[in-house]
């Protein structure tokens, strides 16, 4: 185990056996409403031991990216998704839900500040990638360790929440609002196992800090 672990460790083996959680409040600026999520006994073992993750613990994580970007005057450039409104909840995903993950999206991006980038966690199924959004350039990048082709969801819910935006935005975006937006696959760290995806999206969304 990751000494930086041992702590998290001991406290959860010592005071959440019980079924006890710990409560984290998310603020409105990833879930667009405040709500806080709740860390299992569940959560943080499997954490703690490299085991497939949850959303609360990305979400968590994200939480404190943006706490770290508030300290360090980043709070414009970089603003962060919650993967939970806008991963699809299932495989054969219905217009509609598309409609409502997109919208989710949209809220986000009112008023968006020139040059700022948001951070997107996405699952499409048990399967973590990552999403850059820069507005302003029209560009998304996208970041899977599996380095699979198979992205016509998050395509179809990027197109389709960009092309909302650059309606609502200013006169120098809308004359753009019939192109699509370019989406560039980014190469990454190939993950080895079943896993691991969980955990490059924490490290990625780091780095692209």
């Amino acid at each position: 185990m990751n000494m930086a672990m041992r702590p998290l460790a001991y406290y959860a083996h010592s005071f959440m056996r019980q079924g006890n959680q710990i409560e984290v409040p998310i603020p409105y600026t990833i879930m667009t409403f405040e709500m806080p999520v709740f860390l299992s006994f569940e959560d943080i073992y499997e954490f703690i031991n490299l085991q497939e993750i949850s959303a609360n613990c990305i979400l968590v994580y994200m939480r404190y990216l943006e706490e770290l970007c508030r300290i360090n005057g980043q709070a414009e450039k970089f603003a962060f998704v919650s993967p939970t409104l806008i991963s699809p909840v299932r495989t054969d995903t219905e217009d509609a839900g598309m409609r409502d993950r997109a919208d989710n999206l949209i809220s986000f991006l009112r008023d968006t500040p020139e040059g700022r980038l948001y951070l997107v966690p996405y699952n499409r199924g048990r399967h973590w990638v990552l999403g850059v959004i820069d507005l302003w350039e029209d560009l998304v990048l996208y970041f899977d360790p599996l380095r699979e082709k198979k992205r016509e969801d998050f395509t179809e819910l990027m197109n389709m929440a960009l092309s909302d935006w650059k309606i609502m935005a200013g006169e120098g975006i809308r004359r753009r609002q019939d192109s699509k937006t370019k989406i560039s696959n980014r190469p990454c760290p190939v993950q080895e196992g079943s896993v691991e995806c969980g955990y490059f999206i924490l490290g990625k969304n780091g780095l692209v800090m």
